[in-house]
């Protein structure tokens, strides 16, 4: 029983079955739940004689064992009670992060009242992410340290930033931007104060709130709900003259990444399919079009019309 058990921890979790599997959960397991999913797909898809009820002796809620959580990859990131013993051990790293992260947040809130500009402010805020990469996960140069960033929550935000930093973009659009990566900046903030040793006790209890797992939830869903807005926004400057093309063109390309890595994401699109289909599959002829045009965007970040039309990321 011990010996399955080491089989279906040394399984290798970049399996594309189990990714898709995972994406199509909603909502998303958080990182307490994911270990259960997992053991019920392993013995439905991998191996039948899995005992999915075995623990070993040594196992706790919050640990599958390296070789499951390194390699498990989640369209939601990586598992959120994960970053809590880093701040806590990193100490100067984190002081560093932490000053970065309240300059940041700083400036983003004088760009939102109009006193500073909002350029300024996402430069801060991607600095601020660049910091916490390099503080969690050092600089490397393989395919295993890349995904490791893209799935770290802060991991796509400088990619994010950089499509909106481009020259032509009204400053109205660019206020907005900031919206997504301020949400990011916040929770980043909450979790360091939450964890870091040497903060004051009152502190780390004013922020604490904001680090725990159903706060964080909400606040990633309504970030996602602000990117796809923020998204059809662009579009809209495109045609306006506010937005320069190649702006909308790469941020809906970082999108496409965005879907298929982030259940938040999803969730987002199924709510504007929600108003819109129940409308649009009344009227004859626009419900066919409106269906031709889910299916035509959704070839985009489908796993298996990527792989086989040779679109298939390597990262991922």
């Amino acid at each position: 029983m011990a010996e399955g058990y080491k089989k279906f921890q040394d399984f290798d979790w970049s399996d594309e079955r189990w990714q898709t599997y995972l994406q199509g959960l909603y909502p998303q397991p958080n990182h307490r739940q994911v270990l259960k999913f997992k053991k019920k797909w392993y013995k439905k898809t991998i191996d039948p004689e899995f005992d999915d009820t075995f623990e070993p002796p040594s196992a706790s809620p919050n640990a599958s064992g390296p070789s499951t959580q390194s390699r498990a990859g989640s369209s939601a990131g990586p598992p959120l009670g994960d970053d809590g013993s880093r701040w806590s051990t990193m100490r100067s790293k984190a002081t560093i992060c932490m000053i970065a992260y309240s300059t940041a947040m700083t400036m983003s809130a004088g760009a939102f009242a109009g006193a500073l500009p909002a350029y300024q402010a996402q430069l801060l805020l991607v600095g601020s992410f660049v910091l916490e990469i390099l503080a969690k996960y050092g600089l490397k140069f393989n395919q295993e340290y890349l995904q490791s960033i893209v799935l770290d929550d802060v991991g796509p935000m400088p990619i994010m930033a950089l499509t909106v930093l481009t020259p032509g973009l009204h400053q109205t659009v660019r206020i907005l931007a900031l919206v997504p990566p301020f949400i990011t900046a916040v929770l980043s903030f909450a979790r360091i104060c939450k964890f870091h040793a040497t903060l004051p006790a009152f502190i780390r209890k004013f922020f604490s709130p904001l680090a725990e797992i159903s706060a964080r939830y909400r606040a990633m869903q309504a970030r996602a709900d602000v990117e796809v807005g923020l998204g059809f926004v662009i579009v809209g400057g495109v045609f306006m003259g506010r937005a320069a093309p190649i702006c909308a063109l790469l941020f809906w390309n970082f999108m496409m990444m965005r879907y298929m890595m982030s259940a938040w994401t999803q969730a987002s699109f199924r709510k504007i399919d929600g108003v819109l289909s129940p409308i649009l599959g009344k009227i004859p002829g626009i419900n066919r079009l409106y269906d031709m045009l889910k299916r035509g965007l959704y070839s985009f970040v489908d796993p298996q019309a990527r792989q086989s039309g040779g679109r298939s990321c390597t990262i991922l």
